[in-house]
């Protein structure tokens, strides 16, 4: 079975990440891993922080999909922002032009 067979549709169907991990089988590292491979085979797994946050998959409605991706879409672009910011002074102290991070090769360094 695949990760997206395991999730509900919509915020309101949110699976927490321990829920899920132990549906799984796996620990949350796992579970991270297999989202973030399933995200990069094309699914779109959203995931909704707080109290009753979890991972999910898109509502059927389409209106209401399209507001769920996008704060989606809100919450990972600042956190990738604040990511940004956080490493920006080390890579000006290693020299490497901001422009020019390579994320691929981030595991390598």
């Amino acid at each position: 079975m695949k990760i997206i067979d395991f999730l509900g549709r919509g915020r309101e169907n949110a699976t927490r990440a321990d829920v899920l991990a132990a549906q799984l089988e796996t620990t949350p590292r796992g579970l991270r891993r297999q989202i973030m491979q399933a995200r990069e085979q094309g699914e779109t797994i959203l995931y909704s922080p707080g109290g009753h946050g979890g991972y999910f998959l898109p509502s059927d409605d389409p209106e209401t999909a399209q507001q769920e991706m996008s704060a989606f879409y809100h919450v990972q672009a600042a956190r990738c922002k604040h990511g940004l910011a956080a490493i920006a002074p080390v890579a000006r102290k290693l020299g490497i032009p901001i422009g020019q991070l390579n994320f691929d090769e981030a595991d390598n360094v």
